[in-house]
């Protein structure tokens, strides 16, 4: 992706509903595609990916297709992918993720034309033959991923040591460096006895914060980013920093979820919203 040579299709079909379904679709833009089309089958409102990052994707030229879930992907006779056959969906009743189930709606089917299909709709660990362990076993979380003790990523296997997506499931990339840096103390630990995380040592930044000052009713400023036509064919960051001025006034807003909820504080104004 940095050298910007990834092939991809002209007509590409993005499957999934979080953040790497849409990121995959952003990519795909930058990279060639003519067009983009995000297929989900709850509403955009239920879709996990973070609100900014679908409003920027639609922004830029990318599709969204709600309520609707591929059930074929279709090959032409040279066996390339020609197309995604798809159902349109309906929501019922809400499930234990608080959003509504989606159901079937087989009496409405159509198909999609496309020449490359992206398949963005989750993790799960494949068994290899660290998974074959018998004696100790190795065990599993009810998600069946790799239980891990969270602070040193030490697994119930003696000297063997977990962290990431193999041990939270699907999460963040500054997670997974997280649970590596515990890890590596925890493995430097296991194998010396001490622990020598000397770059866990506490820094007094030296700062001019006055604890007790109110805060600002400052509204949010918004996030300034390129334009549509200057993100064509790159990977430039599209978010833009704020400069100096803007950065102090937005440092002053009400950042205390404490401000206005103590019986000791001095005026009875609630916080503003951020």
């Amino acid at each position: 992706n940095i050298r910007g040579s990834v092939p991809v299709g002209k007509k590409v079909i993005v499957v999934g509903g979080g953040n790497a379904a849409v990121d995959a679709a952003r990519t795909a833009l930058r990279l060639g595609a003519e067009t983009v089309t995000v297929l989900y089958r709850r509403s955009q409102e239920e879709m996990p990916a973070y609100a900014e990052e679908v409003r920027e994707a639609l922004y830029e030229g990318v599709k969204l297709l709600q309520l609707t879930h591929p059930t074929e992907i279709l090959k032409a006779s040279d066996n390339k992918v020609c197309g995604v056959k798809c159902m349109t969906m309906k929501l019922g009743d809400y499930d234990r993720t608080g959003r509504r189930r989606p159901t079937a709606d087989e009496a409405n089917q159509f198909t999609l034309e496309a020449d490359q299909v992206i398949v963005a709709i989750g993790q799960t660990l494949h068994p290899g033959k660290l998974f074959e362990l018998k004696d100790p076993e190795l065990k599993m979380t009810p998600n069946h991923f790799v239980y891990a003790n969270p602070v040193t990523g030490q697994t119930s296997v003696s000297g063997i040591f977990a962290g990431g997506d193999v041990a939270t499931g699907p999460w963040s990339v500054v997670a997974a460096i997280g649970s590596g840096e515990r890890a590596a103390v925890g493995i430097d630990e296991f194998l010396t006895g001490e622990n020598h995380a000397f770059w866990r040592d506490e820094k007094v930044v030296d700062t001019d914060f006055d604890p007790d000052v109110d805060p600002v009713p400052y509204p949010r400023e918004p996030v300034r980013s390129i334009a549509v036509e200057k993100r064509k064919h790159n990977f430039d960051e599209v978010e833009l920093p704020w400069n100096a001025n803007v950065a102090q006034r937005q440092s002053k807003r009400c950042l205390r979820c404490d401000y206005g909820k103590t019986v000791t504080r001095r005026r009875d104004k609630s916080c503003p919203k951020s």
